[in-house]
């Protein structure tokens, strides 16, 4: 059985090129690699995995929908997405380094032409964000049957979490640039979306202990909510939503929300 899947999955490889539409590809080739990841062709996962981020830039800029052309960020927003919740369960090849696929990725976003008025770039790195913050636990919450996945290849080793936190401030330094862009565009609505959104990712995810990361936080919350675009209803449920997890964290949370409700 093994071999048939095998010649199945190496078959589907060679032939993806074949076909015209970019999308459909892209598809496939993911397709093909978690089909491949679930019968533990750890080789020919990571070759679909390339090819898909090496076809992204042929991404044309708007897609057929419906026979009305429209932007194609929401789709590869959501391809995107999708592929960095199977990237979680990928283990590193050893003769590749850490997290190389997500660092595929991750080069692959940055320099995809994304609208410059669109924040769809950004939502990914969020996403990104919340797999890799995922991806620094000691055990995952899914994993693929007889597939070790980094959980137990690294096992919280401290190497491998310094690798995380690197790229997740690479990440945050993105986004922040993305909100001066937005600034700068006088896109006062999505910028106070977007701060909202990494502030809440911030929160949740991330150590609050660290230096200038509660800083960050507030400052985040006060851009947010600077050009009066966030809904004080909502406000009010983010606020309560964070107390009742502030009960279960550390002290520097609690003194976060303190500054929040000042």
């Amino acid at each position: 059985t093994a071999g048939f899947v095998r010649a199945c999955t190496a078959y589907c490889y060679i032939t993806i090129p074949s076909i015209q539409s970019v999308t459909a590809r892209l598809q496939l080739y993911l397709l093909t690699a978690q089909v491949a990841l679930s019968n533990q062709c750890l080789g020919q996962v990571d070759a679909c995995i390339k090819d898909a981020l090496s076809l992204v830039p042929e991404v044309p800029t708007q897609l057929e929908v419906e026979g009305k052309m429209r932007s194609s960020e929401q789709f590869l927003e959501g391809y995107l997405c999708q592929l960095l919740s199977t990237l979680l369960v990928v283990p590193d090849s050893p003769e590749q380094g850490v997290l190389y696929l997500t660092r595929g990725l991750l080069n692959v976003l940055q320099h995809y032409t994304w609208d410059t008025s669109s924040s769809a770039r950004a939502r990914v790195y969020l996403r990104a964000l919340d797999m890799l913050s995922v991806a620094a636990q000691e055990k995952y919450p899914y994993h693929v049957r007889k597939v070790d996945s980094n959980d137990v290849l690294y096992g919280s080793d401290p190497k491998f979490l310094v690798e995380i936190n690197k790229t997740c401030s690479v990440i945050v330094e993105e986004v922040l640039n993305q909100l001066k862009v937005l600034g700068a565009a006088e896109q006062y609505k999505q910028q106070g979306s977007l701060a909202l959104d990494l502030f809440t990712t911030v929160m949740l995810q991330g150590d609050l202990g660290s230096p200038g990361l509660a800083t960050l936080a507030v400052n985040l919350w006060n851009l947010a909510n600077k050009h009066g675009h966030i809904d004080t209803r909502k406000q009010k449920r983010i606020v309560e939503s964070l107390k009742r997890k502030g009960k279960q964290c550390d002290k520097f949370f609690s003194e976060v929300i303190t500054l929040l409700e000042s």
